[in-house]
């Protein structure tokens, strides 16, 4: 599950934050400023290990890109200088190389309203009110507005020469390599809203401001200046978007944007109306729905539309300003067979405005990992990428929105100063390395982010360190099948000093590692060509071996009972068969999207749903009885069934022994987190040493903790027999038969030469192992805390030579035959 967010300080209230609210939380995130002067040496050289798990790739990356809107209705306008600088900052290829742009079709205001909305906000609308229906020359005294006078139908209502600005930057953004292009809406016009304003209802913050006899209207609103736009532009819109934010509490007349609350049910009203008015004129657009907030407001929202409405909408958006079960609104997405956008996000830091202050550029990263991890979207976008400096001046809101600051009421646009904060470049150590095409895959770390790089080319990893010391990094590749030591690893770094600098070229190692060290506060993207396709025998997928099913919420497992026609959880118990499950991949090779069956040890029969009933029955190979697997690397999944889109779950949350199991839409819920850890019986092996043909043992077969391991002549001994045991995704504890104590490095040290050891079983990560083929029968045994490998000291043949860590380098010396 993952964490309760902190709020990024969601655009639509933000100026509502109390300055108690505001210094809370640059306390809060102190951590992340530059390193305090004292850090200390143990500080500097903590060791991080991140494994890269190719086995699970997300859908091939569409783009990142920022919405429009209020800067693009400022600066479309300003001299070619100028905004050709900014386009080029954005969309170009020295840029970030932005593909994605997503267009605010505005409402806008009657235009007897005295503007009251921040700089850029007031986009315009494609509507023209004629002469006939505005007031006399005389003025507006006793004058009302008719009721209901724009036609749709009437060519003269429509403007077709309306937000020229916001224009042009689509164009421009296409010229430069933008591809795809959503189109989205904050409100209806000012005529066809309950309040006459544009920005939100004026009884209430929840209350819907569409009034009630305009759906079809609005409907045919869009669809019209859909059709314009891109007559104007050139450009073909990939989606329409028809509601923003609908269930947030900002939406008051006034409130100086634009924006309108939409219960559920006028959500699906909306979304069915604008449905029919594209058939009606003739466009195709898809319907993306519905830019909640929270992932957890889409979650919500998606569960009540009916059947007609969900079959509307082409792909899911959702903004990530909050929420907590984030990993549920991938699921829903992934059940409904939907493509799912992160649309918008942004944050200031939490600290006052600096355009040096890392502070803000690790919050930033921060949120860009968290929604590739959780959400496992297509394209990740932005609110605004050019925000006003004025607005962020400690005058206003003294903070750090957007990429690039300008005045948006400059009065010399011509001259206005470009400021890049370090959320730019932190933003480029993200989109100039992972392209469209790319396919995000799993990591176990929450400060990661990799993708494998289109058409095979190699892979990229950013590692964002946000502490306030050095790191040392090693991340472990041998999940891929092929690491090339021949071609060299760039990196690319931007901290307090350097923006997305160039370092020193690096060099994975033969046992498939990678090592380097990275400064604290800073975004780090290590490109490695050489890093190609997936290590089958390395693979997270729980094919292979027996598997329990084991509940996050109850600890117990999944069962077969003879007395329950739906599964049901008991003690866990790995060796009752009832309790074994064989996961066998049906679809999708290592897609995150893949589908496994899975069949019972005891009954042979497999897991299936029927609605909301999960029930034991002859495989058939049916797509009720295919499960896709959702996780975020921690070891943890969700298990999606393919036929109801529902989640595998404890009814009701039960920790009773006994409880059934059912089937239930995404909730984040612990009920419906699962481990599947292997319930194969252990397998008792040797583990010798390719140079010497000696054996590891535990030394005098002690079954003291903290005894040493050593070399020795091999025998038929327990000391020298080991079980490797599945421990987290891409790891094994080494078990020692003789005292059922773990192989450990002692100390939890990362130097070279410490000791191997045994110590009892904990799962710390100086216990677990990654073990690497090296061809020829022999593996290496990369320990996960250090991230270096199993070695005989000194290439030492003789009996009693320690066993210990050091940086691997593919020696004889640290290659061992299991078996």
């Amino acid at each position: 599950m993952p964490p309760h967010h902190r709020p990024a300080v969601r655009r639509r209230s933000r100026h509502r934050l109390g300055a108690a609210l505001v210094a809370a939380a640059t306390l809060a995130l102190g951590g992340l400023a530059a390193p305090p002067a004292g850090a200390t040496t143990a500080e500097a050289a903590a060791h991080v290990t991140v494994r890269l798990d190719p086995s699970y790739q997300q859908q091939p990356f569409q783009g990142w890109g920022t919405s429009l809107a209020w800067f693009a209705n400022v600066t479309g306008g300003w001299p070619d200088s100028e905004r050709d600088q900014l386009a080029d900052a954005l969309y170009g290829a020295d840029g970030l190389g932005f593909t994605v742009a997503r267009y605010d079709i505005g409402g806008g205001d009657s235009p007897e309203t005295k503007p009251y909305m921040r700089p850029g906000a007031a986009v315009p609308g494609y509507w023209n009110r004629p002469a006939q229906f505005g007031p006399p020359a005389s003025g507006t005294a006793g004058w009302t507005e008719p009721a209901n006078w724009w036609d749709p139908n009437n060519p003269d209502h429509w403007n077709p020469q309306a937000d020229a600005n916001q224009r042009w930057w689509l164009a421009a953004a296409k010229a430069r390599g933008a591809d795809t292009f959503e189109a989205f809406s904050n409100s209806a016009p000012y005529f066809m809203t309950n309040s006459g304003l544009v920005s939100g209802a004026s009884t209430g913050a929840w209350d819907d401001n569409l009034r009630s006899d305009q759906y079809d209207r609005f409907a045919a609103y869009l669809a019209g200046s859909l059709k314009l736009a891109q007559a104007g532009t050139g450009v073909t819109f990939s989606s329409v978007e028809p509601v923003n934010e609908p269930t947030s509490t900002g939406w008051l007349a006034g409130n100086g944007q634009e924006g309108s609350s939409w219960s559920t049910a006028s959500q699906a009203h909306i979304v069915n109306s604008l449905h029919d008015a594209l058939v009606k004129a003739g466009l195709n657009t898809p319907i993306a729905a519905m830019d909640e907030g929270t992932p957890d407001g889409m979650s919500h929202d998606w569960s009540t539309y009916p059947a007609a409405t969900r079959a509307a909408v082409t792909r899911l958006n959702t903004h990530t300003y909050g929420g907590s079960n984030w990993g549920a609104a991938r699921d829903v997405a992934k059940g409904a067979g939907k493509p799912l956008w992160m649309s918008e996000v942004d944050t200031g830091g939490y600290v006052p405005q600096n355009f040096a202050d890392m502070r803000p550029a690790l919050s930033f990263s921060g949120l860009i990992n968290d929604g590739f991890r959780y959400l496992e979207p297509d394209s990740w976008v932005m609110w605004q990428a050019v925000e006003d400096y004025a607005n962020m001046t400690p005058a206003h809101e003294n903070s750090n929105w957007g990429l690039i600051q300008v005045a948006l009421t400059s009065a010399d646009p011509a001259n206005e100063p470009i400021r890049k904060n370090k959320k730019y470049w932190a933003m480029a150590n993200y989109s100039r390395f992972i392209r469209p095409g790319a396919r995000v895959i799993g990591t176990d770390s929450t400060n990661t982010l990799a993708a494998l790089r289109p058409g095979g080319t190699g892979a990229v990893a950013v590692y964002t360190n946000s502490t306030g010391a050095a790191q040392t990094v090693t991340l472990d590749l041998a999940g891929f099948q092929n690491v090339d030591t021949s071609v060299p690893v760039q990196q690319y770094t931007t901290d307090a000093d350097r923006n997305v600098e160039r370092g020193a070229d690096l060099t994975a190692t033969a046992a498939k590692t990678l090592t380097a060290q990275v400064g604290p506060g800073s975004v780090t993207t290590f490109v490695l060509p050489g890093a190609t396709g997936v290590s089958a025998t390395a693979a997270t997928a729980p094919t292979g071996t027996a598997r329990q099913l084991v509940s996050d919420n109850s600890g117990m497992a999944l069962a077969a009972d003879a007395a329950q026609s739906s599964p049901v959880q008991h003690v866990a118990n790995p060796a009752d068969p009832a309790q074994q499950w064989t996961f066998t991949k049906a679809t999708g090779g290592w897609d995150s999207t893949a589908t496994y069956g899975i069949t019972n040890a005891r009954t042979g029969q497999a897991l299936s749903a029927a609605a909301t009933t999960v029930s034991l029955a002859a495989p058939d190979g049916s797509t009720a009885q295919q499960w896709m697997l959702s996780t975020t690397g921690n070891g943890h999944v969700t298990l999606i069934n393919k036929a109801t889109g529902l989640l595998l779950d404890v009814s009701g949350a039960s920790k009773s022994d006994g409880a059934p199991a059912d089937a239930w839409q995404p909730t984040g819920a612990a009920n419906q987190s699962w481990t599947i850890p292997s319930a194969a019986p252990d397998s008792w092996t040797a583990l010798t040493a390719r140079h010497s043909s000696k054996c590891a043992g535990v030394s005098g077969a002690s079954t003291t903790p903290a005894a040493p391991v050593v070399q020795y002549t091999c025998g038929s001994a327990d000391n020298q027999q080991w079980s490797l045991r599945p421990a987290s995704p891409g790891y094994v504890t080494v078990v020692s038969r003789s005292s059922g104590q773990c192989l450990d490095v002692a100390g939890v040290s990362t130097a070279d030469g410490a000791l191997a050891d045994q110590y009892p079983c904990g799962g710390a990560d100086n216990q677990q192992w990654s073990v690497r083929d090296m061809g020829g029968g022999y593996v290496t045994l990369v320990a996960r805390h250090s991230g270096k490998c199993l070695d005989v000291a000194n290439v030492s043949t003789a009996d009693g030579a320690a066993v210990e860590q050091w940086t691997c380098s593919g020696s004889p010396n640290q290659q061992f035959r299991i078996g």
